[in-house]
Formats: C-alpha cells, structure tokens, sequence
C-alpha cells in the first residue's frame, strides 16, 4: 500500500509555478484558466486543477487531490512525485557508490568524506570545460566555474547502496502571448554545465574503449570540446581509487524548467578503464602547456639577494590539491618584490603560461607579481 502525503506544509512548500514546470515537462496541456485563480491541466485522461497561490486556503487540499490523480496516471508513488515536484527546479545529479561498504546502505565515514570531495570535482570538472573547453584545469578555477559551484547544493540522501544527490539550479523560461521567448544563440552558462558532465562522462567511456584497442592518446585530447578534461579523469580515478566500489552510476535527471525535454542519463565507467584513465591524464598533464594559470604560493629559492639584479626564482604553488613547484624568471620591481616576500613569508601571486620540461615546470609569467597579504 502507496503513502499518502497529507502533510500541510510539505503540501504548501511546493509553488504552483512547480507544478506547472513538472506538468508541462510531463506533456500535460493547459486547457482552461480563472485568472488569478486555477489553471487546469489535462494529464493522462484527467484534469487537474492547479491553484495560483499557496496563500488559499484550500492550497493544501488541492495539492493533495492532484498527487492522488498524478499517483493514479503515473503509477508511481506520491513519495516519489513528490520529490519530482520540489526538484523540478533544479537539475539533479544522483552519484551511487555500489561496492561491499555500502551494502546496508550506509558508508564508512571517511570514506564518505572522500566521496563528497570527488563528486564536488567531478561537477567542478564539468563546470570549469563548460567556460573554457579546454582539457586541463590545474590552478585556479574559472570565476564563471566558482560562481556555479556556489549555486549547488546537496539534496536528501536516498536509498539504494549509498547516493549522493546534487541539486544544480534551472532559471525557468518566459512566456509571451502563449509561446517562449526566444532564447539567443548562445545558451545561458549555468543551463550548460550539466550537459557538459553528461557529454564528458559519456565521451571518457568512449575514448577508454578507443585507446584500449589502438592505446591512441589523442581519443582523450580530441574529447575536450565535449567536457573530457584532465581534471574528471582524476575525479572518477579518485572515486574508484578511494572507495574500491565495483562500479560508480551518475544519473542526471534535467529540470523541467529546460525548454527543450532531456532523457534521463545513466552513465558507468567500467572499473577495468580505471588504470587507462589515469595514465592518460598524467601523460595529457606532461605534455600540455597551461595557459591562463593563476599561481599563488611562496617564495622557496631566490637567484640572488641583490634587489638590483634578475634571475629565476622557485615558487612553491599552493593552488592546486598537491602544491608543485614553478620556476619564473622575473626582474626589476617584480624581482624586488619576490625577495620581500622571501624575507617575510608572504604570499605572491601572478599569471601566465605553465611549460613542463619533463618533470619540472616553468611559468611564463604574464602579470607583474603582487603580494598577498596573508602570510604562512
């Protein structure tokens, strides 16, 4: 026997404007209207009458009368609907961890730590090729990136071995005169991000199964414009390697605010890629120059003292996972500058293009170097 929500504030926490975003995603028509009132709905051979404002009175008893139609037309339970209902807002990224550990439904807590952290990489790996395709992100993120990340948020746990739920906000769409506003050419930032996870999950699988056969390094590099990048190669490595699952499932689920309908996606690396993966983004790593890298860290070695000469010094990077070391040649005030900081311990900070020769790295600095003011 189904669960029935009866529930007033659990019935009144769902805005009108959602129902209607979930209907609409359904292929359910508007067929009738009382301004400022109700719409109805024709749904799978039933009408629907949604109410305009939670303040009615009557609000509650009406959500509930339309879960018992939605229950009876989808055959699902109102429990289900209604997390639907809440989350048609948003874009919905489900990552399960199915492996030994999680059998009863919990994780070990450390575990657990980790598994948060490689699965906010993975969003942050898709959010970072959405701004810039390019196949590496090793320093500082895109703003556009960090801005994204701030707007997730967790949803409720769920059951089903051990499943994390994201939630990524969906503006909805406008209406005039009975059609949507026509969208630019370019679509919003933030509605391309979750596309690009689903596209860059999809494209890793592909390029694992490429190179297993022919061990060509360039079905990963020629994967970039679709999301591939060094950095989910690293987030799915991670949860395989941090967590020894037998397989990890993204499901996406996209909002019903999208104006055009996405299928549900299920996505699965095999565990058996897991060790091609991870070679082919160290190898990306080595070979490729960064571009556009912001460096912070301090000054560890220092050519000379002498403030009036120029020479390369050694800066330990705090702004990537592992700090790397990056040698830049500088002079005149930034030269200066970087033996105060020395001195002092101050934090530095400046831009360019990183260059590996093998196992070192150079910057080509491309900003003048500023100091920060946190010390270590």
């Amino acid at each position: 026997m189904r669960a029935h929500i009866s529930d007033k504030k659990a019935l009144q926490a769902v805005s009108p404007a959602q129902i209607m975003a979930y209907l609409r995603s359904r292929g359910a028509e508007k067929t009738d209207e009382f301004p400022g009132k109700a719409t109805i709905w024709s749904y799978g051979g039933e009408e629907l009458l949604v109410p305009l404002a939670t303040r009615f009175a009557d609000y509650a008893a009406r959500m509930a009368d339309m879960l018992s139609l939605l229950e009876k037309v989808e055959d699902r339970s109102q429990l289900q609907i209604m997390n639907d209902l809440r989350n048609s807002g948003f874009d919905v990224i489900r990552v399960r961890n199915i492996s030994e550990d999680t059998r009863q439904g919990s994780l070990n807590f450390m575990r657990s730590v980790e598994f948060v952290a490689q699965t906010r990489d993975l969003v942050l790996a898709a959010a970072c090729s959405a701004a810039t395709h390019k196949i590496s992100y090793p320093g500082r993120k895109p703003q556009d990136a960090e801005r994204f990340m701030e707007s997730v948020r967790f949803g409720q746990t769920e059951q089903g071995s051990f499943v994390l739920q994201l939630l990524a906000p969906v503006a909805p769409e406008l209406h005039i005169q009975g059609t949507l506003v026509e969208l630019p050419e370019d679509v919003p930032y933030e509605k391309t991000v979750i596309p690009t996870l689903q596209s860059g999950l999809e494209s890793l699988n592909a390029a694992a199964q490429l190179a297993s056969n022919d061990s060509r390094l360039e079905h990963f590099q020629q994967a970039a414009a679709r999301g591939l990048t060094t950095n989910l190669c690293d987030a799915v490595t991670g949860l395989y390697e941090s967590l020894k699952p037998q397989y990890i499932e993204i499901g996406i689920t996209y909002s019903a605010n999208r104006r055009q309908r996405r299928s549900l996606a299920r996505i699965s690396v095999d565990a058996g890629y897991i060790p091609l993966i991870k070679e082919a983004s160290s190898t990306i790593k080595a070979i490729e120059s960064e571009t556009e890298q912001y460096v912070r860290g301090i000054v560890v070695e220092l050519a000379s003292n002498d403030p009036d000469e120029a020479g390369k010094i050694k800066i330990r990077d705090v702004t990537t996972p592992r700090p790397r070391l990056l040698t830049v040649e500088l002079a005149g005030e930034d030269y200066r500058k970087a033996i105060l900081a020395h001195k002092s311990r101050q934090l530095v900070e400046l831009s360019g293009t990183i260059v590996r020769s093998g196992r070192n790295l150079r910057l080509a600095a491309e900003s003048p170097l500023s100091l920060v003011e946190d010390r270590i």
